[in-house]
């Protein structure tokens, strides 16, 4: 083995490959060996280009193969992050125009159902109105309210047994107030009935 690595080393100086030497139209570099090597600018722009890609390309592999990329419906953790303080925002952001509106809404509808309430008693006593300046409806009611006969008229009032007249229901006295309840008990159990 040692062997193989002594030749190698024999037929490419510097360790470079025979084939880049043979190269006609390069430029001489020195390196730290002390010999010099034909090159042209754009073989070493390439050379340093397919290096730093071999090692970006084995850093990368390193890093793809031992750490993972987290993942959230699709998205990366942070754009994940990203997009839920921004749907927060607009959340907190809306959230009291929307109660705002909401209470707003509520109270058009009682408004709307007062003003509907307003407006039958608005006709309810515009009907009353109209029968208070016709001259019939007048009448009527001071004959049933007020017991009036028009002159020449024999009133007749019909009493049926057991019926009393408005006016006497007026004048009984009040019922006693109801005592404490055990009183009220006492005397149920003591009346005969």
């Amino acid at each position: 083995m040692a062997d193989r690595d002594s030749r190698r080393s024999a037929a490419r100086p510097g360790g470079r490959s025979p084939r880049r030497d043979a190269r006609p139209g390069r430029s001489t570099r020195r390196d730290g060996s002390g010999s010099s090597q034909p090159r042209t600018v754009a073989g070493a722009v390439n050379d340093v280009v397919t290096e730093g890609a071999a090692l970006v390309g084995r850093r990368g592999r390193r890093r793809g193969g031992e750490k993972k990329e987290r993942t959230f419906l699709g998205l990366s953790t942070g754009k994940a992050v990203v997009l839920a303080v921004v749907i927060c925002a607009l959340a907190l952001t809306l959230a009291v125009p929307l109660r705002t509106y909401i209470s707003q809404r509520g109270d058009a509808a009682q408004v709307a159902a007062e003003r509907v309430a307003l407006e039958q008693h608005v006709a309810e006593l515009q009907i009353r109105k109209d029968q208070t300046e016709d001259p019939a409806y007048i009448t009527a009611q001071a004959r049933e309210r007020l017991g009036y006969v028009m002159p020449g008229e024999t009133p007749y009032q019909v009493q049926l047994p057991g019926a009393r007249a408005r006016s006497d229901i007026e004048n009984d006295p009040p019922p006693p107030p109801p005592g404490p309840w055990y009183s009220d008990l006492w005397s149920t159990a003591t009346t005969p009935r």
